[in-house]
């Protein structure tokens, strides 16, 4: 009777311990995947766990050979539940880093667009400014035309893509370009430097 209790008391501790090893693996690798470590270490610490579970699998089928389909597969849907969860875990950071990535590109370029449209505004809201170079606010300067319109577009298009289902951050990076180097010709065109230029005289 008593040998007969020993055989599904066993059956449970090795499955437990299989279970265990199986999932303090992929919790290991996982970890280390959204740590970004190196990719070797990653490897070989996969490889020494999938070793133990190896191990204490074949050593449960070879102690307890009456339940040796039950211990394997349960090391087989262990070991394929446990790839699942590393897999999609792995799925989900790069999505995010992909996300956090296209935050800081579209934070610089704001940052790009704003810049320029604060340096335009020194020469409109300033009087002095506007005394000394009055074609950056004459449109009938063709260098001048031409920065409004840019301006107006980088607009358009900074709205258009924040609202836009499929992205539009090219056009509006072209634009922003564009905008920038109208603001330029403007300038040069009116003989005025920068605004952080006129700032460090």
């Amino acid at each position: 009777m008593t040998a007969l209790l020993a055989i599904p008391v066993q059956t449970v501790l090795a499955v437990v311990v299989i279970c265990a090893l199986i999932a303090l693996t992929s919790v290991a690798v996982s970890r280390g995947l959204e740590r970004d470590q190196d990719r070797d270490g990653i490897f070989w610490t996969g490889f020494t766990g999938g070793f133990a579970c190896l191990g204490a699998m074949t050593g449960a089928m070879v102690v307890i050979p009456e339940t040796a389909a039950i211990t394997g597969l349960t090391g087989l849907l262990g070991v394929g539940m446990a790839a699942g969860w590393v897999w999609r875990g792995e799925q989900e950071r790069g999505a995010r880093r992909r996300r956090q990535m296209v935050e800081r590109e579209w934070a610089a370029l704001r940052a790009r667009h704003e810049s320029v449209l604060q340096r335009w505004v020194s020469y409109e809201l300033d009087p002095a400014v506007a005394i000394d170079y009055p074609a950056m606010t004459d449109l009938r300067q063709a260098e001048t035309a031409l920065l409004v319109r840019a301006m107006r577009r980088a607009a358009v298009l900074r709205e258009q893509a924040e609202t836009a289902d499929d992205g539009g951050a090219p056009a509006y990076e072209s634009a922003v370009a564009e905008l920038e180097a109208a603001f330029e010709a403007a300038e040069q065109a009116a003989g005025a430097r920068s605004t952080a230029h006129r700032e460090d005289r």
